[in-house]
């Protein structure tokens, strides 16, 4: 078998090097992983749009629902496996041993897993949920081995074969869950497409390895590696209900069909949010950064800099930020009803109250990078500890009154994190808060006058003249036209308002 593996492997690298040949010498290995991630996300995106318009909102909201199930058992399986690999020592003992861990944690819960699966069966009449588990069974397997080899490429900087595997892995699993609902095996078609991508990532990573692990442990070895999981699985399992939550919350109280709209409407603002805060995060590094190394440091220390890069950084994001989120708070039905479907509008309202709990989470989007910088990132585990309880909190609450004050309750949670944010960032952060609102009034009054010109349009007969779909671009324009001229002629204002007082202090 390790034979077939090494040709396979041989076979895999020359694929791999004609590629990259083929592509410039700049695109490095940073450019790939950022591409595999990109994929991902277009590939999700398109999976969940191919799922709403094929399932029903309760078939919807029964893979939402079961499918955090299966995230905390792989996680359980995982348990920072592949984290204890990257920080040991690359030596074949030492990764057998860990791959020996990795095989039976995920052995451990996928027994136990189909174990659940064959109970269910026999208890209750409806056979669907104890084939899933099935599924889960042999996907968690995978998944916790494909942990182990993926660490490897990663720890010896194949970083190009990783995200090239992820890249075809990723697209191997659409074309499965397309073909799968096409064929009418409509639930199993998404978990199938999982199975699928989960198989093809641990078969090209394996090749590209080229390594069979050979079972063996030491029990000083088990307690190490053990003691190190310990805290892996803690922050993890922490950010899973963090994540998961709301759904779990809505189906367990509400039924599996108010659970599917709801992940829907997170779904979308969250989309919608990673291509907002993500770009916002990568480069307020690299502005932070930039204004550290053209400051000498006896113009001042460097956390004075980066305050003052991020004080400008931020007023200038909120302008950009959060007339998207405004869009889409006002545009939801209109776009709910183009990407899912009329069936789907329940979920419209939703998506307009989380994307207004999105716009007061904008500040947060550099919280990381700028603690980072000033050398208190200590300061924010604590803070991210007492902000996912509260919002846990929240979401048991308000679950049980329906999706709406439950949406209402997270904008809630959303102003608590605002608060807990502007406090980290003026005590540690060094920014002033006070001058990044006072700068941001133009956009402020911008909103506002977007927000209007919004309700003005829909006074006029447009709806009655013109498709729906035309009336809504039309009135993203026209608040989007009045947002930057209202932006632009109170900004001069600003401007030349302030003018005679720095001449004075001048």
């Amino acid at each position: 078998m390790s034979t077939m593996f090494r040709r396979l492997n041989q076979r895999l690298r020359k694929l791999l090097s004609a590629v990259s040949a083929r592509l410039p010498k700049l695109v490095s290995d940073g450019m790939f992983t950022i591409a595999a991630k990109g994929t991902s996300q277009v590939v999700q995106l398109a999976i969940f749009i191919l799922a709403a318009r094929v399932l029903t909102s309760a078939e919807f909201g029964f893979f939402a629902f079961i499918s955090a199930f299966l995230v905390m058992l792989i996680v359980l399986a995982e348990g920072g496996w592949g984290e204890f690999l990257l920080k040991s020592h690359d030596t074949e003992a030492e990764l057998d041993k860990i791959a020996t861990t990795a095989i039976a944690s995920g052995g451990i819960v996928s027994v136990a897993t189909l174990v659940g699966a064959v109970v269910m069966t026999l208890w209750l009449a409806d056979p669907v949920p104890g084939k899933v588990l099935g599924i889960f069974s042999v996907l968690i397997f995978l998944s916790a081995l494909s942990t182990i080899y993926d660490a490897i490429l990663v720890s010896r900087g194949r970083l190009r074969t990783q995200a090239i595997i992820r890249i075809a892995a990723e697209l191997f699993g659409l074309v499965f869950v397309a073909f799968g609902l096409w064929a009418g095996w409509n639930i199993f078609a998404l978990f199938a497409g999982r199975l699928a991508m989960q198989s093809m990532t641990l078969l090209g990573s394996a090749i590209a390895v080229g390594w069979v692990p050979r079972l063996r442990m030491t029990r000083p070895f088990l307690r190490e590696i053990l003691g190190f999981s310990r805290h892996i699985l803690a922050n993890r399992l922490i950010f899973f209900l963090r994540s998961y939550s709301a759904t779990l919350a809505v189906g367990s109280f509400l039924g599996l069909s108010e659970a599917g709209y709801y992940r829907a409407a997170e779904r979308i603002v969250s989309g919608i949010s990673e291509l907002v805060a993500e770009p916002a995060r990568m480069l307020s590094w690299v502005v932070f950064r930039r204004a550290r190394e053209r400051n000498p440091r006896e113009a001042g220390d460097d956390a004075a800099i980066i305050a003052r890069a991020a004080n400008t950084f931020l007023v200038r994001f909120i302008a950009l930020a959060a007339p998207l989120y405004l869009c889409l708070a006002l545009a939801s039905g209109a776009l709910v009803h183009f990407v899912l479907g009329e069936t789907w509008m329940p979920a419209a309202v939703i998506v307009s109250i989380l994307a207004v709990r999105q716009m007061l989470l904008i500040p947060s989007s550099i919280i990381e990078p700028l603690l980072s910088m000033v050398g208190e990132l200590r300061r924010l585990p604590p803070i991210a500890l007492a902000n996912g309880s509260v919002a846990i909190l929240f979401i048991v609450m308000f679950a049980p009154f329906g999706l709406i004050p439950l949406a209402v309750g997270q904008c809630l949670v959303g102003a608590f994190w605002l608060t807990t944010m502007i406090r980290l960032q003026q005590r540690y952060g060094g920014l002033d808060w006070i001058g990044i609102t006072r700068r941001s009034g133009p956009t402020f009054v911008a909103l506002a006058a977007m927000l209007a010109a919004d309700t003005a349009i829909d006074f006029i007969a447009l709806p009655d003249l013109m498709p729906s779909a035309f009336t809504s671009g039309f009135e993203i324009f026209a608040g989007a036209l009045v947002y930057v001229v209202v932006l632009v002629l109170f900004h001069r204002m600003a401007v030349v308002s302030a003018a005679p007082a720095f001449r004075q202090n001048n």
